[in-house]
């Protein structure tokens, strides 16, 4: 070992270092700072008592997991689903309550290391959080805790399932922490996506319609929404083969169950018809939803309904065009209802524009078999016809005549008066609201927002990357969903924080900016003798800023104590 002098201003400062061989040469290597030079020569005595009695500890994830972790304790996460599931509201050391909140901390701010979350957890704050050993927060125990909240019960042969009443009491808790505002309504957003699945060992796994048409087993996941703050109410699940008509009756049983005062729902026209519309207007709620064009009753309201373009009738400006709107009555599902027609003539505009294209290649095709097809059999040319109209048969009339002298063995012709019909809804759509007191323009906005909840599932799906489901068990596999929406009413409680705090409409990117720069916050331990000091590192001024706005600085907040 060496002792080397450096020099600065009118002081001289020691620093340690020793000699390592590197084949033929040999190098000095920094070791350590020791502090500056007294007047003997030497390193003062009070420093080297410092430097021999610093110690410091293994820093740990502290940013993100500690802040996530308060909104789970505002939100009551662990004493509800501990008195659901154990009939006890605190349990000491482990319990599912704690196990479930700290596995959905886990899928909301680093998903990929789910196949890994005991030993992600024991690099993070959150046994210390959840005042529980490390050694305890094993897989076998994480999957353990699924099992109080979806129970298999061998005795009776039947599914316990807990998350519907869970679900519920989160979210009265949830809505007394931020109520709606005075004489408000919860006005809802309903839907359904489906989950890639592994395995086919579970019975909720079926083959089943997905926006992406890959071939695999999957399961429906579906949501109900806040659109006041995007808070989710309930979620449920179905098999693969489950579509949204189908699932409609469990939804309103749902809400008479559950203890919100009935408002609005608002839902896509896929989930429409004349049954589902009178069960809601049975259970007290108002709908808010598009109606499908192929009904005869709509293209009846499309085809007589016109919508001017003026000022009073200006709903909705936007990138895709301008849109008008018009209130009007019409029979509709077996009554006399009040409807919303609405136009996008720029839309208008390109679905015409897309339909002229492909009936001029239709015409073309047809042509083209006339040459090809003179000497084929009426089979033949039927089978081909068949194939060159497609989905635009409607708008074609055609036929295969005997041989003529002019050699044509196909007659066709567009049908004028169809497609007359079908221009005059081009850009057009009904939608039925049986809250009368909306007017036109607030019924086309409230439907065309109803795509936050697309939002939601793309957060659940991007973000928490819930697919593919990888567990077996029918129990395993809603537990597992239940966590992942566990996840979200975090994401969304903290997007909703911020927007109150800020006033910021981006809110939702912010939350996910403020948990990215979290994520670099760690915790550390310095010993100093006696005294250990808690310290929290790359603690910036924004994020201080931004956590001062949240009121949430004691989270943070370094400390000192004695060691034992």
């Amino acid at each position: 070992m060496a002792i080397k002098r450096h020099k600065r201003g009118n002081k001289v400062y020691l620093a340690e270092y020793k000699s390592v061989r590197e084949g033929k040469k040999v190098r000095s290597v920094f070791v350590r700072y020791l502090g500056p030079e007294d007047k003997n020569g030497e390193v003062g005595r009070t420093q080297r008592r410092v430097l021999d009695r610093l110690e410091l500890s293994r820093s740990s994830r502290a940013g993100d997991v500690r802040l996530l972790w308060h909104v789970a304790k505002d939100l009551d996460f662990v004493n509800v689903i501990d008195r659901i599931c154990c009939g006890k509201s605190y349990i000491q050391g482990l319990s599912p309550g704690k196990l479930l909140t700290i596995w959905a901390i886990n899928r909301a701010i680093d998903p990929e290391s789910a196949t890994q979350l005991e030993r992600w957890v024991a690099t993070t704050d959150l046994p210390l959080l959840a005042s529980v050993e490390v050694a305890d927060l094993t897989k076998e125990a994480f999957l353990t805790a699924l099992d109080f909240v979806v129970l298999d019960d061998a005795l009776s042969g039947r599914i316990v399932d807990y998350t519907s009443e869970i679900d519920d009491s989160l979210y009265q808790k949830y809505r007394a922490l931020h109520p709606l505002p005075m004489g408000e309504k919860e006005t809802i957003a309903y839907d359904l996506t489906s989950v890639l699945f592994f395995g086919v060992s579970c019975s909720l796994a079926e083959l089943g319609y997905n926006p992406e048409r890959i071939k695999r087993r999957q399961v429906n996941l579906a949501l109900l929404v806040s659109k006041q703050d995007k808070a989710p109410l309930a979620h449920f699940v179905y098999n693969g083969s489950r579509n949204g008509l189908s699932t409609i009756k469990n939804l309103l049983v749902r809400l008479q169950e559950a203890s919100i005062e009935p408002g609005l729902i608002v839902w896509d026209r896929g989930n429409m018809s004349k049954e589902h519309v009178q069960l809601v207007e049975e259970s007290g709620w108002k709908l808010l939803s598009g109606v499908p064009k192929t009904l005869k009753e709509v293209r009846a309201i499309l085809d007589t309904t016109e919508v001017p373009a003026s000022p009073e009738t200006l709903a909705r400006g936007s990138k895709a065009g301008k849109i008008y709107a018009v209130k009007g009555k019409a029979s509709l599902y077996g009554a006399v209802r009040e409807v919303v027609v609405y136009t996008n003539r720029e839309r208008g505009v390109r679905d015409a524009d897309a339909r002229n294209e492909a009936l001029a290649v239709v015409g073309r095709e047809l042509e083209r078999l006339n040459v090809e097809g003179s000497d084929w059999s009426e089979k033949k040319l039927h089978k081909e016809m068949g194939a060159i109209l497609g989905e635009w048969s409607e708008f074609v009339e055609v036929r295969v005549s005997r041989k003529r002298a002019d050699g044509r063995r196909i007659l066709w012709r567009y049908r004028k008066v169809d497609l007359k019909r079908v221009e005059r809804m081009d850009g057009k759509w009904v939608l039925l609201c049986t809250d009368e007191s909306k007017s036109a323009e607030e019924t086309v906005n409230m439907y065309l927002e109803k795509d936050f909840i697309e939002k939601v599932f793309r957060t659940i799906k991007t973000d928490e990357e819930v697919e593919p489901v990888r567990h077996r068990l029918e129990s395993r596999v809603r537990a597992y969903l239940f966590v992942c929406t566990l996840a979200y009413r975090l994401l969304a409680a903290l997007q909703y924080k911020l927007k109150l705090s800020l006033g910021k409409e981006d809110s939702w990117e912010r939350a996910d900016d403020l948990l990215k720069m979290l994520s670099r916050v760690e915790r550390t331990e310095v010993k100093f003798g006696k005294e250990i000091k808690i310290l929290y590192l790359n603690l910036t001024n924004n994020l201080q800023e931004t956590l001062q706005a949240l009121k949430l600085t004691e989270l943070f907040k370094e400390e000192t104590k004695i060691a034992m």
